[in-house]
Parts: C-alpha cells; sequence; structure tokens
C-alpha cells in the first residue's frame, strides 16, 4: 500500500491499541482501532480488529456490519474473505460463511484456517464428504499441526468411517504422542470398532484430563445434544460407548448395527445383574431408543426398571421424608411434569389440555425442564393454572424442595422417555401420588410411579397379565389436545410431489422408523407402481441412507419425498396433500398420528406386543377406523395395497374420517380430558383412604 501521511499515526495507533487489547482493555483497545480505521477506512486489519473486539464485547451483529460494509474489498483477499466468513459463522449466517470460505478458497486453494473451518461448517450441516475432504487437504498442507489432526479424526467419525478415523489417530497419536483430545478419541473408536476388550482398557487408563473431557466429547462432538438429560448421569464404558454411537445413527436411519447392538444391551444387562451384588444405572437413552429394537417388551421394560431403581438411590438421603401434607382441600391440586415449552406443538396440546381442565375442583401447577424456555408459552399457561415453575435449571435436590412447597397431592409425568425426562422429583417423592402419562411399556416400574395410563387395546387381559397398577381409560389413553389449524390449501406442484401419485406418508420422526417397518413400505412401493413415500424434513444423512436402502430392495431412490422444512401451520396444510398414512411397527406414531387424522389423512397401523407398538391402533379405533387397525404384517401390506389400488375405497374411508371429527371419541376432548380428571380423583381418594396403587377401570362417560 502507498505511503500516505497518515501512516505513523495509523501504525501508532494500531499499536497501542494491540498493546491495551492484551492488557485485558477492550473497550479502550476498540477507541483505538476504530480511530486507526477512521484515518484509513479500507484497511482490513484494523477493520478485522474492530470486529474482533466487537465480538468480544458481546456486540457480533455490529462486528458483522462494520465487516460485511467492506465485503467487496475482503473478498478480494483469502485472508479477508476467511475473516468475513467467522464472522458470518458468528452471527449464525452460515449461507454467507459457507460463500466466503468458498471464496477464500478459490483466491488460495491452499488457506488452511478456511479449509479447517470449512470442513468444521460442513460437519455442522452434515456434509460429511466435504468435511473429511476438507480436513485431509489440511493436514497435508500442515502435517505437524495436531488440532488438524483431531479435526480429521472427528470428520471420519461423523462420517461413520471408524477404521480410517482410528488409523488417523494413531498417525496422530505416532507424531504428536498421546495427548488428551487425541486419547479419549482413541478409546472411544476402538469401542465403536467394536474392540470391546482394548476400548474398556482404554476407557480405565484415560488421564484425568481426557477423563473430563469425555463427557464433553460425548455430547457436543458425537451426540450433537441428541440424548440430552439422559445420558448425564452414568461414565460410559466400552459397550455403552457402542451403544451411543448406534443410537445415533438409528436417528439417521442407519441400522447396520441393529443386531450387535441388541447383543450389546443383552451384555450390558447381563452385566448388570451379574455377581452377588447387582448394580443400577441410569440408562435412559437406552430405554428409549429399546423400543425401535427388535426387544422384547420385557426386556425393555428392564431398562427403566432399572434406571428407576437407580435414581430412587441417587436421591437416598439427599431428602428427608415429604415435609408436607398434600391439601385435603376441595380443589385437588395437580403438578403436570412438562415434556418442553419450547416445542409449539406439545406446547399448544398442553393449553389446550388445561384450559379444558375443571378449575373449580383442580388446582393445575405446571413444571418445565426446558434449558431456555420461551416467555411467551409460560405466559400463555399461566390464566389456567396456579404457577408455571422452570426447573431445568435446578439441581434435582433443588427442584424436589421446590415442587414440594406447592403441596401436591398427585404428579402427572408427561416427560418420561423423551430427550428432557427428568423423573428425579418422582425419586425424591414430590407428591402424595404419582403417575405416568405414557409408560411406553404394558408393565410400569412401580420403583417410581404409582400409576400408568393407559386403555383396554394398550393393555388387554387385566386378568392374566401382571400390568401393575394401570389406569385403563375408555377409548384411548392418548389425549389429543392439538387444535391449531393449516394455512391455505397446498398443492402438491409447489412442494415437488407427483400430481398423480399414490402418496403413502408417514409423519414420524427418523429415530421412530426401524428396518422391518422400512422394508414393508418398499415391498407396497413395489406393488404400486404409482405411489410414492413421503416422509418429514430429515437430514441430509438420513435421507441418503433411506435412498440407498430403497436402492437395495429394488426401488428407485427418487420415489422417496420429504416434507419442506416450514413453520407448523404450513406444515399441516401439506400434511392433507397425503392419500394414506402407514404407521410404523415397532413405535407407532402418537401426534404424527393425530396430526394426520386432524388433517383428514386416514391411515394404517399393525398392532404389535408391546404397548408403544398398540398406541397408533389405541388411536385409530378412538377416531372410528377400527378397521384400519391389523395385527400382523402380512395383513397390513395387505390393507395397504388393498386401498392404495381402490381409489375409491380410499376416498370412502377419507370421507368416513371426516365424518367421524363431529363423533368418535379420539376427537371429543372435553369428553376425554374429564375422563383423566376422573382417573385422577379415583388415584387420590385411594391414596387418602389409605388404600395402595391398584389397576382400575375409568368408566365410559354416558
Amino acid at each position: 500500500m502507498p505511503d500516505t501521511p497518515n501512516l505513523p499515526e495509523f501504525d501508532s495507533l494500531m499499536q497501542r491499541g494491540g498493546d491495551l487489547h492484551q492488557q485485558g482493555q477492550p473497550e479502550q483497545a476498540l477507541a483505538l482501532f476504530e480511530r486507526a480505521l477512521a484515518l484509513r477506512p479500507d484497511d482490513l486489519n484494523a477493520a478485522t480488529a474492530c470486529a474482533a473486539v466487537l465480538t468480544e464485547l458481546q456486540r457480533p451483529q455490529a462486528a458483522w456490519a462494520l465487516l460485511y460494509a467492506r465485503r467487496d474489498t475482503m473478498l478480494a483477499d483469502a485472508d479477508g474473505a476467511c475473516n468475513l466468513a467467522i464472522m458470518a459463522e458468528t452471527c449464525e449466517l452460515p449461507d454467507e460463511a459457507r460463500a466466503a470460505y468458498d471464496r477464500a478458497l478459490a483466491l488460495n486453494p491452499a488457506h488452511v484456517r478456511a479449509l479447517n473451518n470449512r470442513g468444521l461448517l460442513a460437519s455442522r450441516e452434515l456434509d460429511w464428504a466435504i468435511a473429511v475432504r476438507c480436513l485431509q487437504e489440511a493436514v497435508e498442507l500442515l502435517p505437524g499441526e495436531p488440532a488438524l489432526r483431531v479435526n480429521l479424526v472427528d470428520m471420519l467419525t461423523g462420517a461413520r468411517d471408524y477404521a480410517a478415523a482410528l488409523q488417523q489417530a494413531e498417525n496422530a497419536r505416532q507424531a504428536f504422542g498421546n495427548f488428551p483430545d487425541l486419547e479419549l478419541r482413541l478409546a472411544v473408536l476402538l469401542a465403536y470398532l467394536t474392540h470391546f476388550e482394548a476400548a474398556q482398557t482404554a476407557v480405565h487408563a484415560l488421564s484425568d484430563g481426557a477423563r473430563a473431557l469425555l463427557d464433553e466429547y460425548l455430547s457436543a462432538a458425537m451426540s450433537g445434544g441428541r440424548h440430552g438429560a439422559a445420558s448425564r448421569a452414568h461414565k460410559p464404558g466400552a459397550l455403552e460407548l457402542y451403544a451411543l454411537q448406534a443410537f445415533n445413527a438409528m436417528q439417521d436411519c442407519d441400522w447396520r448395527h441393529e443386531t450387535q447392538l441388541v447383543a450389546v444391551l443383552r451384555q450390558i444387562l447381563a452385566a448388570s445383574d451379574a455377581g452377588p451384588h447387582p448394580t443400577t444405572r441410569d440408562w435412559r437413552d437406552i430405554q428409549f431408543h429399546s423400543m425401535m429394537l427388535p426387544l422384547s417388551e420385557a426386556w425393555q421394560w428392564r431398562f427403566w426398571d432399572n434406571t428407576g431403581i437407580s435414581m430412587r438411590e441417587g436421591m437416598r438421603g439427599k431428602l428427608t421424608a415429604p415435609a408436607f401434607a398434600p391439601s385435603l382441600g376441595q380443589r385437588l391440586r395437580v403438578g403436570i411434569s412438562a415434556q418442553s415449552l419450547a416445542d409449539p406443538r406439545y406446547v399448544n396440546a398442553l393449553n389446550r389440555q388445561i384450559a379444558l381442565h375443571d378449575r373449580e375442583r383442580f388446582a393445575l401447577f405446571v413444571y418445565s425442564p426446558t434449558l431456555q424456555p420461551q416467555a411467551a408459552h409460560s405466559d400463555a399457561l399461566r390464566p389456567f393454572v396456579e404457577n408455571v415453575v422452570e426447573i431445568g435449571h435446578m439441581s434435582d435436590v433443588e427442584a424436589c424442595m421446590r415442587v414440594r412447597l406447592d403441596r401436591l397431592d398427585l404428579w402427572v409425568d408427561h416427560g418420561v422417555h423423551t430427550p428432557l425426562c427428568r423423573a428425579e422429583p418422582v425419586a425424591g417423592k414430590v407428591a402424595a401420588v404419582h403417575a405416568y402419562s405414557q409408560s411406553w411399556q404394558r408393565k410400569h416400574s412401580t420403583t417410581l410411579f404409582d400409576y400408568s395410563m393407559a386403555d383396554a387395546f394398550t393393555h388387554p387381559d387385566m386378568s392374566a397379565q401382571d400390568y401393575g397398577a394401570v389406569v385403563r381409560l375408555p377409548y384411548t389413553c392418548w389425549l389429543a389436545c392439538n387444535d391449531d389449524r393449516p394455512t391455505a390449501p397446498a398443492t402438491r406442484a409447489s412442494i415437488g410431489l407427483p400430481e398423480q401419485a399414490l402418496v403413502l406418508a408417514c409423519f414420524n420422526a427418523s429415530v421412530m422408523l426401524d428396518p422391518q417397518t422400512f422394508a414393508l413400505w418398499m415391498r407396497a412401493l413395489q406393488s404400486l407402481p404409482q405411489a410414492v413415500l413421503w416422509l418429514p424434513a430429515y437430514n441430509r444423512v438420513a435421507q441418503a441412507n433411506l435412498r440407498q436402502q430403497a436402492e437395495l430392495a429394488g426401488v428407485a431412490g427418487s420415489r422417496l419425498h420429504f416434507l419442506p422444512r416450514s413453520a407448523r401451520p404450513d406444515m399441516l396444510a401439506r400434511m392433507q396433500l397425503a392419500d394414506l398414512f402407514m404407521d410404523t411397527l415397532r413405535f407407532n406414531a402418537n401426534h404424527g398420528l393425530t396430526d394426520a387424522l386432524r388433517m383428514g389423512v386416514p391411515a394404517v397401523s399393525c398392532a404389535g406386543q408391546s404397548m408403544a407398538s398398540r398406541l397408533g391402533g389405541s388411536i385409530l379405533r378412538a377416531a372410528g377406523l377400527a378397521d384400519c387397525v391389523v395385527d400382523s404384517e402380512a395383513a397390513y401390506l395387505d390393507k395397504v395395497l388393498q386401498l392404495g389400488r381402490n381409489p375409491a375405497e380410499l376416498a370412502t374411508l377419507r370421507q368416513r374420517l371426516a365424518a367421524a371429527h363431529s363423533t368418535a371419541p379420539l376427537f371429543d376432548t372435553a369428553a376425554r380430558v374429564r375422563d383423566w380428571e376422573s382417573a385422577w380423583i379415583t388415584m387420590i381418594e385411594r391414596q387418602r383412604a389409605g388404600l395402595p396403587p391398584a389397576a382400575f377401570d375409568v368408566p365410559t362417560r354416558i
């Protein structure tokens, strides 16, 4: 840059600003950098220095505006383009960041910082091919940088190329020694590759530094936060590490580990039962994922019962016996443990349920585990409840003590088996009576809960089965409360669906899919050449895995369509374009099924041998579609093909469903809320009479 009269002053300001910043005086440093930038507005060093300090001072938007005003100048230089990309990422502008990194690499393909950051951005977008390529190139350019080697190991691990990841980790250990970041990755990768003995040895040998990093690594780098509270309570060994990665794979519809995973889970339970003193562990995430595996309900139940015992023992001694007496007044005090006040679908259902309750008979309290709640959602509940209490930031003991202050007669848990599952308050005995909203197994864990909500379809043959204290509601145990409405009707052309196709749909989360169900769906598509399969907007890895599975089954991957991401009202409008909802077998639909039925889409479900695999049938029967519930895979496929080949029959079924909206029990939400209230009253009255929990049927309302 040519010499100018103000160059000495500019250099002095930049030097003094840098000194002040190093001395921990960012505000004073910023003032000098801004003066320097005023002297030379196009100087990228001054602009970048200002932006860096603004970001440090929690003003990223101001930093982004400053750099974006010089965008053309910054994009003319690889360093400038990379700095612009970093600021775009800070401001959560991935499209801008991606374009700027790509510009930096176009100007300088050997720009290591841009390669590294572009790879990390691609990993957050689950574009593992780009992520791996960028880090491989970065390592080749700068082989002596340990952080790049670790990042490459993580990219290969994310791509589930565990053998290549382990080789890179071994190469890094030979080059740099066994530092903590690398040490824990070697142990984890050995477990992922089923080298369990070597992995367990490596886990036991972890240094203090590596042990401190393990939990953070698993939650951030590997599980992506998917397990929430469920993975916090137990330090995993080799078998648990393997299970965690297999559960993550299931969420991406990668079912290659299924057989091995079932064997590992059986081995985990066998180990906990071995010896004179069986061990207990917190396996909430295992319990949830086990329902999508070919495990009997008895095996699934053991995970939750073991976890219940673990939570009860974990709370023992931390709290005194309940220092309150439940209210004996006319209004019964009921606490509802919410799933999440950040999920608009759940919040809508909870709002409507609570608004329909009899406030003269019940005093309702809501407890939310949401770590970042939205005030608007809590505020919407407040007119109908005594209080909304956020307990997500509290310790288990603090949460128990806070809930006890409300002197609850009954605690109803909506959060069990969700990612935010928090049953420690139940272990801490925060109410006189504790009940599951849904247990998902027909036999519930009496170590924590007194009662479990059910119905005669999910829990048949009560006299012949030991289900425990099950409360059977009339019609269905699923309380279908959502009443949010769709926007204006959508068109198939607007979202890429073939106009004349038979659209077979399922709106379940990807983790609820299983290979048994998907194989049946592929057989249906083979027999119905005019049909397509329509699924939610799964991530790119899940979509690629499902299309690959379709091709292996002889079905073109292009026949799989994915619902575009949209706001919930738009999504509901688009649901109406489906012709038939096909339920999953092992873990039936719930919210997704009731949404489809509300939008007028008929469904087919196959009832299995567990509560989780019978709930879809319970919902459909309560919606007036009992003939759409079958009891075998063959009957399920036959029913789908029968409806798919007979448009008139499918149209008649759709008309029946439309008429049922005004007559079927599922859609009479007010009456179903009265059923729940009747159950609550019986539970509380039994407790007040000194009677133990016992199964009972709620009478049908006339």
